[in-house]
């Protein structure tokens, strides 16, 4: 079994993680048992197996799957502490447990932590968010004969389910939608019930150096909208400076657009009743605590200024953005998954659908974002950081090319190999293009680099950020593409196998009661490859129900203007308008 996986990985082919779990519990003697200590101190049992090893390489993989498996569920589910649970007799599952705190590197301190470590930097914002620091992480080594059985905590709701009532909280309200990506910001202003402003700015805020490059914009963009939705409450839409509202607006002609506007609206300038917030990074009691993704990677390498400050800044931005609502109002912060989650329930339960098992989403665009929403409307206080789980213990070629290379599997952030970040999102796309189109369609491949699609530089290849930032052209290139060739619809197949191992694996860990998958972003807007990706899906777990959000998705009634919207889709601005609905949580009388 053993020396199978490891031809695999040699072969560069996939191992997944699922896979080696599924072998190791059927033929595996040796307990490695997790009991994980939850935030809320309850525990959650994973009774992990090892095989016998007869050699330092099955060892290797062995350990390098009991370390993937603990930031697998310390990047989704969080933990106070973990104890392992191991044969009192066997040294070597025993050494492994005890080399747990320097794999992830509990003693040292953040700006010290690489690879599994940075998982622990999340867990301690988290800590000290809902436990005021009362905890320290730790693992405990214990014996397989103390071991208890460990109680399976039902998934418990805080009330009914509300969301078919936010509609009609929205009808008489003035209220903003703010979807925060990776390289675009998306906001959306509704005026008594109707759509009236968009606006889509494109940015790469992993190249910011300062956390003010990351927050005035944000600033900057609500003001604006602001100023417009109180022209169009006014009754006075047709004032509003339509150049700033271009894609293509520079930051001056943004700047004039909202003096102009502001002037206009004079005294009739109003703050909204609410804010709904989508941003891509861990976020718990409205603050933004991850600090450990691609967005901020920038800051991370920037040595002269203090990084735990400027993440503080950004921290804090639902502050900043109290400005712009009015004395009551609300401003309501989530991560982009959950949103895409929380969209998702508000508009079945608008067209009657059961959301009794709440809903569990994902979004692929720049990362892939995960969501999960439970049937009361709330959001289960996790990381659920999906997007680093390691699924992939093989790919032994791919995992030599440093991170920035499109032909790598390892993490900008971490450089752990086999991250669902190079997989499901347009990195995979890039990766599985490079790996397969120069062999079998040298024509494509041509095509990608005479477009400035992808670039040498020395040894490696990138899709370039500066001067103009490629990526979007790139994964739009091989979305067309994608209906033409068929080497170029595998790549988009191989995507929808690798989110059927995230199914497995999420259901694994997390278990939610919602087993169907809502998706959302950039590379689910072309039904063509949204068909692909089911296929591919379809050939590891043909019961895997997935759903598009595109046109189908419009029940409410901003969203069906939204779908009528002769320059803007569903697929582009559904996370802007549940940010909408996401805000008006924040009105509602308990």
């Amino acid at each position: 079994m053993l020396n199978d996986f490891l031809e695999q990985a040699k072969k560069d082919e996939p191992v997944y993680i699922t896979d080696v779990r599924n072998a190791f519990e059927k033929e595996g003697t040796r307990p490695f048992h997790l009991h994980v200590t939850l935030y809320d101190e309850s525990k959650k049992s994973f009774p992990l197996s090892l095989p016998e090893t007869r050699s330092r390489e099955e060892e290797a993989f062995a350990a390098s799957y009991v370390h993937a498996m603990i930031y697998n569920i310390l990047s989704s589910l969080g933990a106070v502490k973990i104890e392992i649970y191991t044969d009192a007799e066997d040294e070597k599952a025993a050494a492994l447990a005890e080399g747990l705190d320097e794999v992830f590197q509990t003693k040292a301190s953040k700006a010290e932590r690489t690879g599994y470590g940075k998982s622990l930097n999340v867990n301690e914002r988290i800590l000290s968010v809902l436990l005021k620091g009362k905890y320290c992480f730790r693992f405990e080594r214990k014996d397989v004969s103390e071991e208890k059985p460990v109680e399976s905590k039902t998934q418990e709701t805080k009330g009914e389910a509300v969301f078919a009532a936010l509609p009609e909280l929205a009808k008489d309200k003035m209220l903003l939608g703010i979807d925060i990506g990776g390289t675009d910001i998306k906001l959306t202003a509704s005026v008594k019930g109707a759509l009236a402003v968009y606006k889509e700015f494109d940015w790469f805020p992993a190249g910011f150096e300062r956390a003010e490059q990351l927050i005035d914009p944000v600033l900057m963009l609500t003001r604006m909208m602001c100023a417009a939705a109180s022209l169009e409450a006014a009754g006075r839409g047709t004032e509003i400076d339509k150049a700033a509202f271009s894609k293509d607006a520079s930051f001056e002609a943004m700047e004039r657009g909202i003096i102009s506007m502001e002037q206009a609206a004079g005294e009739g300038l109003r703050k909204f009743d609410a804010i709904g917030l989508s941003f891509p990074d861990v976020v718990i009691q409205n603050l933004i605590v991850g600090g450990e993704t691609f967005k901020t990677k920038g800051m991370r390498e920037n040595k002269k200024l203090d990084y735990e400050e400027q993440f503080g800044k950004i921290s804090v931005l639902c502050e900043d953005l109290k400005a712009f609502v009015t004395e009551d109002g609300a401003v309501m912060n989530t991560n982009d998954g959950p949103m895409a989650a929380f969209t998702a329930a508000v508009e079945q339960a608008w067209a009657g659908e059961d959301v009794s098992n709440g809903f569990f989403a994902h979004t692929l665009g720049t990362e892939l974002g995960t969501g999960w929403v439970l049937p009361d409307g709330s959001i289960p206080e996790i990381p659920l950081e999906v997007y680093n789980f390691i699924i992939d213990l093989g790919s032994c070629v791919q995992k030599q090319y440093p991170s920035n290379d499109v032909r790598s599997i390892n993490n900008y952030n971490t450089n752990l190999p086999g991250t669902l970040q190079k997989y499901t999102c347009q990195s995979g796309v890039f990766r599985l293009a490079m790996k397969y189109l120069p062999e079998e369609e040298p024509e494509i491949y041509q095509e990608a680099l005479e477009q400035g699609l992808f670039v040498w530089d020395g040894n490696e290849v990138t899709v370039p950020t500066e001067p103009k930032d490629m990526r979007k052209p790139c994964l739009e290139f091989f979305m067309k593409k994608a209906g033409e060739s068929e080497s170029c619809g595998e790549i988009f197949r191989k995507v929808g196998e690798y989110l059927a191992v995230t199914w497995e694996e999420t259901d694994y860990i997390l278990n939610p009661a919602a087993k169907e998958r809502s998706l959302f972003g950039r590379l689910v807007k072309s039904p063509v490859c949204f068909r692909l990706m089911c296929e591919g899906a379809g050939r590891r777990k043909p019961d895997l129900k997935q759903y598009a959000a595109d046109g189908g998705l419009a029940n409410t009634d901003l969203m069906k203007q939204l779908e009528a919207h002769p320059d803007y889709t569903v697929a582009q601005f559904a996370q802007a308008v549940g940010a909408i609905y996401f805000g008006c949580l924040g009105l509602r009388q308990e």
